[in-house]
């Protein structure tokens, strides 16, 4: 039955969910939709209610992370080569969890400038490619990429304020786990963080194309391009709501 079959263990001619393809679409858009309904509602409801909220995902993101790992081993799909809990996502699945039960401001700048970007390009490109839509597995990818989306942006709603001076110690934090991925990669042979290549169809592929040799670095200045857009969206939004009051 392939709606419990890894992906290393998916049938030859196994038809997938291309990037952008009718199926990639007729989940994207009502996911983006649902994840507007969740920031309306959670912005009316009262503090009580935000905080079982939050701590429901909390529990929900490292429940999907390591139940999808124990999935994989009881099927014999696992594979320290692809599914060792060393990609951002994957990371960012535990920060978020803490950053919310926690707290602590810079676990939470993570969350807001690492997994809520990281999680949105994962649904917008999403890797797993190779699984049938009705799959355990993809659907296990699709639940835990929109709760990291998700999760930082209603803390948004529950007081989180982003400041740009914390970035440096992101950006430190994003090195070291760039170097223990690349000391997994060379052991591996893996492609960890994405800095052996990016993957198809997403915009790192063609940030590769385009960069050549020059590709980490290329990587990189992404990020800051990225934060410099989101934290300049973040000024902005709190400007009007300083002049509307």
């Amino acid at each position: 039955m392939l709606f419990f079959t890894p992906a290393s263990r998916l049938p030859e001619g196994c038809a997938g969910v291309p990037i952008f393809s009718a199926a990639h679409l007729r989940w994207l858009f009502p996911v983006l939709a649902l994840c507007v309904v969740a920031m309306i509602l959670f912005s009316r409801a009262k503090p009580p209610a935000r905080r079982r909220v939050l701590h429901g995902m909390a529990a929900a993101l490292p429940a999907l992370l390591f139940g999808r790992i124990a999935l994989l081993l009881l099927t014999g799909g696992f594979t320290p080569q692809w599914y060792l809990p060393l990609h951002l996502c994957d990371v960012m699945a535990v920060v978020e969890s803490i950053a919310v039960l926690r707290g602590g401001a810079l676990l939470r700048e993570l969350s807001f400038c690492c997994g809520m970007p990281a999680a949105f390009c994962a649904l917008l490109t999403p890797g797993e490619t190779v699984y049938p839509f009705c799959n355990l597995f993809y659907w296990i990818f699709i639940a835990l990429h929109t709760l990291l989306f998700l999760t930082p942006v209603l803390l948004l709603f529950d007081g989180l304020r982003p400041r740009f001076s914390r970035t440096p110690k992101c950006f430190l934090f994003l090195l070291i786990l760039a170097a223990a991925d690349g000391i997994c990669n060379r052991v591996f042979q893996s492609n960890y963080l994405f800095l052996r290549e990016g993957p198809a169809g997403s915009i790192l592929a063609v940030l590769q194309q385009a960069a050549g040799p020059f590709y980490i670095l290329a990587l990189a200045a992404l990020v800051w391009c990225v934060w410099g857009i989101l934290y300049g969206g973040a000024a902005v939004v709190s400007l009007l709501q300083r002049r509307r009051r």
